[in-house]
């Protein structure tokens, strides 16, 4: 195969999954900065035994670097995301690097397979007056969602067509991006580190994005955040567990709402049913407590696994007959490194949506 061929884009892509830069590159391959700029930049044809040296050091097969998929930058809800924009620039650099090569595996996965009942619609906020808790309940209604809690948040995704994905981002001060790129499902990537609690927000949050931002707008954060806070928790279904709340109170409703103490109390103001002083007074003893940090161990809840994704893999081991080597080689990387990404010891049989080999 022609170095000719190679994709620049690619071998940005695999060193920003290493998190080294351009110059650490360049000075692990014995080759000036200026090189691999111009090389990244489409300046400069690879050779073929440079390709080889970078392929051995970035860790991918060199068939990975022909890979002609597009590459997409951060989702419009990032620009506004306070947390993301606190977070060591490489490490966001290397997250979105990492999240992009897998959104390239599971289009190479999803060649052969088809997936039905994508049930998501996209939301105006502004055809809806601005009125976010509209939204969340339209969506709830379409969805046909019991009243009440969600138990579990990531089989109301996947049942709805979204793909969602736990991995480990090398951060906490993120717990969810999501994409929704043409040809794809909408997809869900889940920090593996982030609380229960915190992962179910996050991703009720990154729903709301996919449904309501299209085009990034200064108020896209506190719309996701409502989105997140009335769908997981209706007014007229909560409303009257929120009388008389405590410390003890909340911890009470956590296992049963599924939501932090902290989100439960910031909806008891939000509807207005505490008082300033009250919800004052409040947050104080959460704080004083050390519970906005931690809450109760006691009170974690059950880490939600999604199915999907397993699913997809399983149809290519049982159906399609693949094995591990071939796996690896359709996705472009190395057996060792494709198994501990998906976990390929345990792969999952049960899906959500109904999926089959396209024939």
């Amino acid at each position: 195969m022609s170095t000719t061929s190679v994709n620049p884009e690619m071998i940005a892509l695999a060193r920003e999954s290493r998190a080294l830069s351009q110059k650490e590159l360049a000075s692990a391959l014995a080759v000036t900065q200026g090189a691999i700029s111009r090389i990244e930049g489409a300046l400069l044809p690879i050779s073929d035994s440079l390709l080889a040296r970078v392929s051995e050091h970035l860790r991918y097969p060199q068939e990975f670097f022909f890979l002609q998929d597009a590459v997409y930058g951060p989702s419009t809800s990032e620009f506004f995301h306070r947390k993301r924009q606190s977070a060591p620039s490489r490490a966001i650099i290397q997250l979105h690097a990492q999240l992009n090569i897998r959104r390239i595996h599971i289009a190479r996965l999803m060649r052969s397979i088809e997936m039905d009942n994508v049930k998501m619609e996209r939301f105006d906020p502004d055809e809806f007056d601005g009125d976010i808790e509209a939204i969340a309940g339209a969506v709830r209604a379409a969805w046909m969602i019991a009243p009440g809690p969600i138990k579990n948040v990531t089989e109301v995704i996947e049942n709805a067509g979204g793909l969602v994905i736990r991995c480990d981002f090398g951060t906490r001060l993120i717990d969810a991006v999501s994409r929704w790129v043409p040809g794809l499902p909408p997809l869900f990537f889940v920090n593996e580190n982030a609380p229960s609690d915190r992962a179910r927000w996050s991703l009720t949050h990154e729903l709301g994005h996919i449904l309501m931002h299209q085009a990034p707008r200064p108020e896209m954060e506190s719309e996701a955040d409502t989105f997140a806070s009335a769908f997981l928790m209706p007014a007229r279904d909560i409303s009257h567990m929120l009388d008389f709340i405590s410390l003890p109170r909340l911890a009470q409703l956590k296992p049963y709402w599924k939501v932090s103490m902290a989100a439960l109390l910031k909806r008891a103001s939000d509807l207005g049913i505490l008082g300033y002083r009250q919800a004052r007074y409040l947050w104080m003893q959460i704080s004083k407590a050390g519970y906005r940090l931690r809450e109760p161990p006691e009170l974690d809840l059950p880490i939600e696994e999604p199915s999907l994704l397993n699913r997809l893999l399983s149809i290519y081991k049982d159906e399609l007959g693949y094995g591990i080597d071939e796996l690896a080689a359709l996705l472009r990387i190395h057996v060792d490194e494709l198994s501990e990404m998906y976990d390929l010891r345990d792969w999952g049989t049960q899906g959500r949506p109904q999926i089959h080999a396209v024939s």
